[in-house]
């Protein structure tokens, strides 16, 4: 969220930069991880001396993957939705505020 500094124009915050692109690290890990792990213990499940029933545990835990990590990124995006709007209702006070004076 852009800031106005004493000369009036308009500075990138570095810590809502910062904040940012940790929430897409985040976001990433989260997708890639859930995905991936239940997608690899059905591979596992599926080897000739466990169940052998190829390729029914993969697909199983691929799909559990997929669905928690659709759940889990709706959660994560309507959290930063969220904060940032409270963040754009406090600039905007601080905004009139400044303006009034």
């Amino acid at each position: 969220m852009p800031l106005i500094n004493k000369d009036n124009e308009l500075k990138p915050d570095k810590r809502q930069l910062l904040r940012g692109f940790w929430f897409l690290f985040n976001v990433g890990w989260y997708v890639a991880l859930s995905m991936i792990v239940p997608t690899v213990i059905g591979l596992w499940l599926d080897a000739p001396e466990r169940f052998n029933s190829r390729p029914l545990c993969t697909l199983i835990g691929f799909t559990l993957g997929t669905t928690v990590a659709a759940y889990g990124l709706y959660r994560m995006l309507r959290q930063f939705i969220n904060e940032q709007k409270e963040m754009d209702t406090k600039m905007d006070s601080i905004n009139k505020e400044q303006d009034s004076e």
